[in-house]
């Protein structure tokens, strides 16, 4: 077998990223970055391999996808080796071991909200720098690829949600949904309901149409507030404690925020308040910087993707929405070209402008308040931070529920979705460093 034709060099972002180059030690093949010249890993494939390989460079950066004949994946991130099925490809790189900023949680009481008993997890989005764990890959959505043994991640959210009281939980769903909806029947004592939407409609699309659409407006109670969760969210945050901060306020939009490190605050949306809170970081908020340099940022407070909306806030959103139709509306009748009859929401771009002139123009209608929020808190926006928080997991920093047999699924480091582990031993597969072994989603 001719590792050049067995070998699928994948590069959607850039054309031509990676080559392989015959390296010195017969048969071994070298993995260049053609942009740099810098060797990324080996790859062999024995005459006999009964395994192929696909090496991927996307919006989530480098790695190898190893493919069994069985239909299961080992997923090789640099600074790590996979050899299998006549398949021997080594990527150097540093080990992933968690992040030394987490530090191990302590179980904390408290007392569910009682508020509100509504919630909406964000579902729908592509995951386009998840690939390919999540996608055609595995079909998987990002939110319900699993966490914590079968526990997806979705799944961790909810229960979450549940046991502060937010029992009426409303999903958008759109990319690879089944998977989701599947892994959500095991929510605890909580009510799900679907938006299910044929075309993305931006992070607040799923809010917008339990507004103004017929079909979902029977889902959203107007006199309650409403919390907004990331779907891509691991975390053990006291949402009650947001709540009840919230209605301290008499907020129009708390956003929950995290103290991050000074290098990191380009990673992050970063909120400036006016520091007013009892804290003396949470506060009104004043401004908005999306990934600042480290040297520009004027906070360190990093936007969790946790919003809580007051009532008072949703005829501002719709508002927001018929004003952003119209537009679009007169533009596309200006051009010639078909009028929509929708266009996408989103909560950075759209609402939170908006929100904070308001906000600042008309103060009887509330503040628009950052808060502070404690415990652990994971955006798993790629592969390595979805390793990393895997990691942090089974280190004991989030409060989520082990499975009993940890060991099936995250054993010297490596990490199994259910049965992978399985998968691997009978394969004879010989893995080191950062490597996840999944299995495809199968209803």
């Amino acid at each position: 077998m001719n590792v050049l034709q067995s070998c699928v060099l994948n590069t959607p972002i850039e054309a031509n990223r990676l080559s392989l180059n015959p390296a010195a030690q017969q048969p071994h093949f070298e993995i260049l970055d053609t942009q740099t010249g810098q060797c990324l890993g080996r790859l062999n494939q024995l005459e006999n391999a009964t395994h192929t390989v696909e090496l991927f460079w996307g919006k989530g950066g480098f790695m190898g996808m190893v493919t069994s004949p069985k239909g299961g994946h080992y997923f090789a991130l640099p600074g790590s080796s996979v050899s299998v099925g006549g398949v021997e490809l080594s990527l150097p790189g540093k080990p992933i071991t968690g992040n030394p900023a987490k530090q191990p949680s302590s179980p904390k009481a408290y007392n569910p909200q009682t508020h509100s008993v509504q919630a909406t997890i964000l579902g729908a989005g592509l995951a386009t720098r998840f690939e390919r764990i999540s996608g055609d890959s595995t079909h998987y959505s990002k939110p319900a690829v699993p966490l914590a043994g079968q526990r997806s991640v979705i799944e961790c959210i909810a229960n979450n949600l549940v046991a502060h009281g937010f029992r009426n939980i409303m999903v958008n769903t759109y990319f690879k949904p089944e998977s989701l909806m599947a892994s959500l029947t095991r929510c605890k004592d909580g009510q799900v309901t679907y938006i299910h939407e044929a075309e993305p409609s931006g992070t607040a699309g799923g809010l917008r149409k339990m507004l103004t659409d017929p079909q979902y407006q029977s889902l959203l109670d107007l006199n309650q507030p409403l919390l907004v969760v990331q779907g891509d969210s691991v975390t053990d945050a006291d949402f009650s404690e947001l709540m009840e901060a919230h209605m301290a306020q008499n907020a129009l939009l708390t956003i929950g925020c995290q103290w991050v490190d000074e290098q990191d605050v380009d990673k992050f949306g970063i909120i400036v308040t006016d520091q007013s809170g009892a804290d003396g970081q949470s506060g009104k908020i004043v401004a908005f910087q999306e990934k600042p340099k480290r040297e520009e940022a004027k906070s360190r407070l990093a936007n969790t993707g946790f919003y809580i909306f007051s009532p008072r806030s949703f005829p501002l959103i719709v508002e927001i929405y018929n004003e952003a139709l119209a537009k679009a509306q007169q533009n596309a009748r200006q051009a010639g070209v078909p009028v929509p009859s929708e266009v996408a929401l989103d909560f950075a771009t759209d609402i939170f402008p908006v929100m904070l002139q308001r906000s600042l123009t008309q103060p009887e209608l509330g503040a628009f308040w950052a808060q502070k929020v404690e415990g652990y808190w994971s955006d798993i926006g790629n592969p390595v931070q979805y390793l990393e928080t895997i990691h942090d997991l089974y280190a004991g920093k989030v409060q989520i529920p082990l499975p009993e047999e940890k060991s099936l699924y995250y054993r010297d480091g490596i990490v199994y979705w259910e049965g992978a582990q399985a998968m691997a031993q009978a394969e004879q597969a010989v893995l080191q460093g950062n490597v996840l072994v999944a299995l495809p989603f199968s209803g």
